[in-house]
C-alpha cells in the first residue's frame, strides 16, 4: 500500500517511517560534488523541505543546485493503480487543482516549478518509481536527485541540509555567506546534543500533534512538544543561539517547525518569551519571507 503522513498512524499516534535513500555526495565516486548535477525536489508546504530551501538560498546555491517545486496541495498520484494522494507537479499556467477535501481548488502559480520536461515526472511519487521501483511506498520530499545517474541520492532532509552547506560538498559552490560555518568542530557535541532532543520532541512532535487520531495521542505528543520547547526556552534565556553565541544548523532544525507548531497546537511560540524573540530575530535577520512560503 502506498503511504503518506496520514497513514503513518498506530493506535491513534503518528509514527514516522525512516527515510530510505541515505547516500552522501562526496563519499562515493558515484556521487561527486558538481554544479547543476543534483536536482532538489521540494514542497513549500513541508517544513522538512523548507530547511533545505532556506540553506540553498542562504548560501546562494540557486545556480549550482536546480530546484523543482510541487503544487502546494495533494492530488491523486497514480489513479489507475491505487488511491494514493501526494505531491504532484504543475506549471504556473496549469488549471487549479482540486483540494483532496473536494471543498475548493488551489491555483497553480509562479511558485510551482516543474522538473525538466525530459524526466516525465507528474508527481513526487514518480521520482521514486522511476529511480528505484518498489524500494519504498512512502513518497516524501525533499529529494536530492542525480540528473546524471538518474537515481535518488538522498531523501533525508537533515543529510541534504548538511550537503548543501558543507564546504567540501555542495557548499563549495556557495556564492554568499562564505564565512558562515554552521557546524564548527568545537561545537559538534553541543550541536548533536541539541539535535538529539529537538528532533523527537519538536520536529517530530509537531507532526505527532497534527496527525494524532485520538485525544490521548494528541495530549501525549503535546506534552513532549512543550517540554522540548521549554528546554529550548531555557537555553535561549542564557544565550543568543542554541549553541552559545554561534549560529549553527539549529536554525534550520527549529524555525520552520515553530511556524507549523502554531497551527497544530493550542498555544503559540509567543508563550515562550526567549523563544519568541529568537523566532522573530531569525525571521528578520535572514529575511525569511523571501525563501519560506510555508505559511
Amino acid at each position: 500500500m502506498s503511504m503518506s503522513a496520514l497513514t503513518e498512524v498506530a493506535k491513534g499516534a503518528f509514527a514516522r517511517t525512516e527515510s530510505t535513500f541515505r547516500n552522501i555526495i562526496g563519499t562515493s565516486p558515484s556521487f561527486p560534488p558538481e554544479k547543476k548535477r543534483y536536482l532538489l525536489v521540494v514542497a513549500h508546504a513541508c517544513p522538512w523541505a523548507n530547511r533545505c530551501i532556506m540553506a540553498r538560498s542562504l548560501f546562494g546555491l540557486e545556480q549550482a543546485v536546480p530546484m523543482a517545486v510541487v503544487h502546494p496541495t495533494w492530488a491523486a498520484t497514480n489513479p489507475n493503480v491505487d488511491d494514493h494522494f501526494g505531491w504532484v507537479f504543475s506549471s504556473p499556467s496549469d488549471p487549479p487543482i482540486q483540494h483532496p477535501s473536494g471543498e475548493n481548488e488551489v491555483a497553480c502559480d509562479e511558485q510551482c516549478i516543474p522538473p525538466p520536461s525530459h524526466l516525465n515526472w507528474p508527481s513526487a511519487r514518480s521520482v521514486y518509481d522511476t529511480s528505484a521501483p518498489g524500494a519504498t511506498t512512502k513518497f516524501t520530499v525533499p529529494i536530492l536527485y542525480d540528473l546524471v545517474e538518474n537515481v535518488i541520492v538522498n531523501n533525508e532532509s537533515s543529510e541534504i541540509l548538511r550537503m548543501l552547506y558543507d564546504r567540501d560538498l555542495l557548499g563549495q559552490f556557495a556564492t554568499k555567506n562564505h564565512a558562515l560555518n554552521l557546524y564548527p568542530k568545537e561545537k559538534s557535541i553541543e550541536i548533536e546534543t541539541c539535535n538529539d532532543f529537538i528532533y523527537p520532541s519538536i520536529n517530530n512532535g509537531v507532526y505527532k500533534c497534527g496527525f494524532a487520531h485520538s485525544q490521548a495521542a494528541y495530549e501525549a505528543a503535546a506534552v513532549s512538544l512543550k517540554e522540548g520547547l521549554q528546554r529550548v526556552e531555557t537555553i535561549l534565556s542564557a544565550s543568543n543561539f542554541l549553541c552559545g553565541d554561534v549560529l549553527t544548523e539549529g536554525l534550520f532544525n527549529t524555525y520552520f517547525f515553530l511556524e507549523t507548531f502554531q497551527f497544530y497546537t493550542c498555544c503559540g511560540v509567543s508563550d515562550f518569551f526567549s523563544l519568541f524573540f529568537y523566532f522573530l530575530s531569525l525571521f528578520s535577520f535572514f529575511q525569511l519571507t523571501f525563501v519560506c512560503l510555508l505559511l
